[in-house]
């Protein structure tokens, strides 16, 4: 990243900013591809160049506070170090989010988040993966993004082992029906085992084909709906205290209104979607706005790589 800035960053007008055209990588995911249909592969070269602002020191970037115009790339240790999970208590986890919006604040176009991303995004959607426990997602964005098992990476094969990690993250999916297909990869070809969320009143014979298929199944919620304010409990009991969630907006929603939500890693795409796509959380309206701080900015080719930890 080209600019590094402790926060609060000072403010600098677009004018006082060499010209940086040409630089950065706005290379797109080839159509048809989604984040989730390249789980645990990052494509590109591993690296994100661009522009940063950062709360957090990343290892030999910081400097005294003044902003940095030379043109370099982050590796992966350094955007592992940046985005890394802050240490928890026993038995307490961690919910990060990652999700993308168009400029107008669109979620999705046509349904899917593809569009909206990039190669940078994919990088770093890689480097969350690569760090969390598990990857909590709903089961409609399993059945719309078509979500395959995560696979190990040799980059955080070292990382994760002396974090007493698994290979690779689990896909934890939040369903009170069960309407899952348990033929599909995500349930048949899993490095770490599938797990089912679910509320304790789930229907036993959804939950008997769901362990049969080999997925743990994990309650958090009395009757069959599960509690948004009790799933990173759940999960931190089974020793997935790094959690990332990929949405979909309902299941965010819940999350962020349940107080739940510890930190949102917002990619913000230079474009306009226009329609009637939903926002990136979709759940009835908070009674007070909860506050976020911003811990950094990474930026590429237009996109802005944010994140927020919960004040």
């Amino acid at each position: 990243m080209r600019r590094l800035f402790p926060l609060p960053a000072p403010y600098v007008r677009s004018a006082d900013f060499p010209d940086s055209a040409g630089a950065g990588n706005s290379a797109a995911p080839a159509p048809g591809t989604s984040p989730e249909g390249n789980t645990g592969t990052v494509p590109g070269t591993g690296e994100v160049s661009g522009t940063a602002v950062s709360g957090t020191s990343v290892s030999g970037t910081a400097d005294s506070g003044a902003a940095d115009f030379t043109d370099r790339r982050w590796s992966l240790e350094e955007l592992a170090d940046l985005y890394a999970y802050p240490p928890t208590d026993d038995g307490a986890g961690w919910l990060r989010a990652n999700m993308v919006s168009s400029l107008d604040g669109a979620a999705h176009h046509e349904g899917r988040s593809q569009p909206l991303s990039s190669d940078a995004d994919m990088r770093i959607f890689g480097v969350l993966r690569g760090l969390a426990d598990a990857v909590v997602v709903g089961a409609e964005t399993v059945r719309k993004e078509g979500y395959r098992p995560a696979r190990a990476r040799e980059a955080f094969a070292a990382r994760r082992a002396a974090a007493g990690q698994t290979p690779a993250p689990a896909i934890a999916v939040v369903t009170a029906s069960l309407d899952l297909d348990f033929s599909q990869p995500l349930f048949t070809e899993p490095l770490v085992p599938t797990v089912i969320v679910t509320g304790s009143g789930a229907d036993e014979s959804r939950v008997r084909a769901a362990r049969d298929a080999g997925a743990e199944v994990v309650f958090a919620g009395e009757g069959r709906a599960v509690d948004p304010s009790r799933v990173v409990g759940a999960l931190a009991a089974r020793g997935l205290a790094r959690l990332l969630t990929e949405g979909g907006p309902r299941l965010l929603g819940q999350f962020a209104g349940s107080g739940a939500l510890d930190e949102l890693c917002l990619s913000l795409a230079p474009l306009v979607v226009a329609g009637d796509a939903s926002r990136i959380m979709n759940a009835p309206v908070t009674t007070v706005p909860e506050t976020f701080v911003l811990a950094s900015v990474l930026e590429e080719a237009g996109f802005l790589f944010t994140r927020y930890r919960r004040s």
